[in-house]
């Protein structure tokens, strides 16, 4: 699992919160910051700091007090973070392990007379939707009296500020207890009706926790009412929780609101203590939730449906808390299933150049990785950090929730759906019928639903002209999720929507060589134009024919199916006339005078291939030539840089930098390159690219939880794109290890058991 420590300067933590509800990360440092719970995916509330600026991390902060029982025993208090608050005790290092939808936290400080570990989680259930969208972030905090022989008090605090409403003015707090819920509960008065950050967050333990205690309110705020930030803040609690263990109040039963806030000199925060004994050598877990309830949003969320406020929230999150941690827990129990005599290495430990030691000596390397395991349940973060499930249970994932809002992007999409449509078929035949919904009335499939919204679809970046590889992927993947789950029902309700995007496809060659006519920036490398036939997208085409053609016969449409069978043959007669070149297939197939870069050998020159192996589709193209191709691919792309398949390689073995997209990488590329390899036999070589990449993002980037579309071929640092939905498609080298292993097939099969 990617393993960091409080020395390592982060840009991502893993992120905590439920499918389409935003979230908070923790990052190795303990703090907590990107808080993208207030229907602000495009604006995360992070360390900002400045004049005038408020750092997200100031106010929500952990806690620990120990002391020992016998008679002049000194308590000792830790903060449970290593970032300086205020100049306050704070532990010496933070071991960090990520492993979503858990981070791990493990606190060394040798002045502690107990071991402290944190599991803080996201409520991410496979199979359990209800669950899975709880506005909410769990904290477990395991303490662990090490000392054998004597008996000792300790206590967890836990702080967090008022960020409800736009505006500090008008906010309030409230200590809460109701049922099993002890808290602090953060209002706002009178709010605009524009106001998406309006509604509830709680801060809660469960009442048998320990002795509860809470600080309902203070300002955080010191004399420098213009300058609020971690080194700057007022952390009242703290002089009651180091020395007692305790906060101020301990009663329950009359609980106080505080003042409205009137000035801009306030910022509000609220604090609960659990407190208990721990007899030598016992352990017991504290936990806390930060639940949030935010409708003030046009779509709304799912959450609203079960839940009325931030409280019923918390409510649920801490009565079914064993549940929501063993099934967040079935990722790992699933895919461990997978893991026979491999390497069980993390990606951390991979240096350039090498591959997994049970890869070497002649394709031995069968299993699911311990690394990929790994890569596969991280790259599950743009659950929590990048989608939307609205009121009506409408699910879209964000292209990239920050630098690119467009929803439901199809061409990226047809990568990201794998494991969305593997271990969610509820979610995914949500997505899928949306984009079915979108469809212009002359059968084309848009680029997207919307830029922050679901309703109103966009032709493209680039459009005009339309894309050509938007309707075959449409095609692929409606076809894929009729095989993995949807069956004749869903073929039934989306044969037609199939249909006119085919002919649309086949519609969109203009000079009769039986394959689609790029014209220019027109696919999903938008930066990077195309006049004629291009392979990336006619290699889709191809296999979007050949799934068509299986859902005609599927529905009795004989006549549809044998125009697409000769479409299909002479659609490959052209594809291999026009772009083979006797080792590989060139990038494109221009009418204009041909240059190098014409020439240039492409990641993306048999995708299509890569697709219809794992729709169990068969050969696009004669298997002797696929299988040369990707050895192309492998020798040229896959060596170029250390970092992953650079997109184009030209014939000389130069890079194409002609442009932003053909000189650099793209994770989500590079994996189902490797994925075709793993397909084609070439087992070790495929995997060895995907850890090639993993091995980056976690060792030299270093943000696991915030990856882009582009890595710079030559520095391994991150290009465009931010949470970027593409790069879940690291789950595809799984499944075509599955054709080679039945221990993955196994592992894959008993995770789709578990989700349906």
């Amino acid at each position: 699992m990617p393993y960091y420590t409080s020395v390592h300067k982060l840009d991502s933590g893993v992120p905590l919160g439920g499918i389409g509800a935003g979230k908070v990360e923790i990052f190795p440092d303990g703090t907590l910051a990107n808080f993208t719970h207030q229907n602000n995916w495009g604006n995360p509330l992070g360390p900002t700091g400045g004049p005038n600026h408020v750092d997200a991390r100031v106010g929500h902060h952990f806690a620990i007090w120990v002391s020992g029982r016998a008679e002049g025993a000194e308590p000792v208090a830790r903060l449970l973070q290593t970032a300086d608050i205020a100049g306050l005790p704070r532990v010496r290092e933070i071991e960090y392990a990520g492993e979503y939808p858990f981070a791990k936290l493990n606190y060394i400080d040798p002045a502690l007379p107990v071991e402290v570990l944190l599991e803080a989680f996201s409520p991410v259930v496979p199979g359990n939707l209800r669950v899975s969208a709880m506005p909410v972030a769990i904290f477990v905090f395991t303490l662990t009296n090490s000392d054998t022989a004597s008996a000792v008090d300790a206590a967890i605090m836990a702080t967090a500020r008022n960020t409800v409403s736009a505006w500090n003015v008008g906010r309030y707090n409230q200590a809460v207890s109701q049922g099993d819920v002890r808290g602090v509960l953060f209002f706002a008065d009178s709010p605009l009706p524009t106001d998406t950050a309006h509604g509830t967050v709680c801060l809660a333990t469960p009442a048998w926790a320990g002795e509860a205690s809470y600080h309902d309110a203070w300002n955080l705020k010191t004399l420098d009412p213009f300058n609020l930030s971690l080194q700057n803040v007022n952390l009242a609690p703290w002089d009651s929780f180091s020395v007692t263990g305790n906060l101020i109040s301990k009663e329950w039963g009359s609980l106080p609101v505080s003042p409205i806030v009137q000035g801009e000199g306030i910022e509000l925060g609220g604090a609960i203590a659990v407190r208990t004994m721990l007899k030598p050598g016992e352990a017991k877990s504290i936990p806390f939730v930060l639940a949030w309830h935010m409708p003030n949003s046009h779509f709304g969320h799912v959450y609203e449906n079960d839940y009325a406020d931030a409280v019923q929230v918390a409510q649920a999150a801490l009565g079914e808390l064993d549940s929501l941690y063993e099934g967040a827990g079935r990722w790992e129990a699933c895919l461990a299933h997978g893991q026979k005599g491999v390497d069980a290495s993390s990606a951390d430990d991979v240096r350039e150049g090498e591959h997994p030691e049970a890869c070497k000596n002649g394709g031995s390397c069968r299993g699911l990785p311990a690394w990929l395991d790994d890569a596969m349940r991280n790259n599950l973060y743009v659950l929590s950090s990048g989608s939307w499930r609205d009121r009506e249970g409408r699910f879209a994932l964000f292209e990239a929730s920050r630098t690119c809002q467009l929803m439901n992007t199809v061409d990226v999409l047809y990568y990201a759906s794998i494991p969305v449509s593997w271990c969610y078929p509820k979610l995914q035949e949500s997505t899928i019928t949306l984009v079915a919904n979108a469809q212009r009335n002359d059968g084309y499939i848009p680029h997207d639903l919307g830029r922050g919204r679901i309703d109103y679809p966009s032709d493209g970046t680039t459009a005009p002209p339309r894309w050509k590889d938007l309707c075959p992927k449409f095609v692929l993947m409606v076809y894929r999720d009729v095989l993995w789950w949807g069956g004749e029902k869903l073929l039934r309700r989306l044969y037609d929507s199939v249909k006119r995007a085919m002919l649309w496809a086949i519609g969109s060659d203009r000079n009769g060589d039986h394959l689609p006519d790029n014209e220019g920036a027109d696919q999903t490398f938008d930066n990077w134009s195309f006049q004629g036939a291009n392979s990336y997208t006619s290699s889709i085409y191809l296999a979007a024919l050949l799934a068509c053609e299986r859902m005609a016969d599927a529905m009795g449409d004989h006549a549809f199916s044998r125009e697409l069978q000769t479409e299909f043959i002479l659609g490959q007669q052209s594809f291999e006339k026009q772009l083979w070149n006797g080792k590989y297939y060139r990038v494109v197939a221009s009418e204009q005078k041909r240059t190098m870069e014409h020439e240039a050998c492409t990641t993306g020159q048999l995708n299509g291939q890569w697709y219809a192996h794992l729709l169990d589709l068969g050969y696009i193209l004669p298997p002797e030539r696929v299988v040369s191709a990707v050895r192309a691919m492998l020798e040229m792309n896959g060596s170029v840089s250390r970092f992953g398949a650079v997109n184009a390689v030209l014939p000389d073995g130069s890079v194409d930098r002609t442009n932003s997209h053909s000189g650099n990488i793209w994770p989500g590329a590079t994996y189902a390159l490797a994925s075709l390899a793993i397909y084609e036999g070439m087992v070790d070589e495929g995997l060895g690219l995907v850890r090639k990449v993993w091995a980056n993002i976690t060792c030299n980037a270093k943000s696991p939880w915030d990856q882009p579309d582009v890595i710079d071929s030559v520095t391994g640092k991150y290009g465009f794109g931010d949470h970027y939905m593409r790069n879940m498609v690291v789950w595809a080298p799984a499944f075509a290890l599955s054709k080679h292993d039945p221990g993955v097939r196994r592992a894959l099969e008993a995770l789709k058991s578990s989700c349906s």
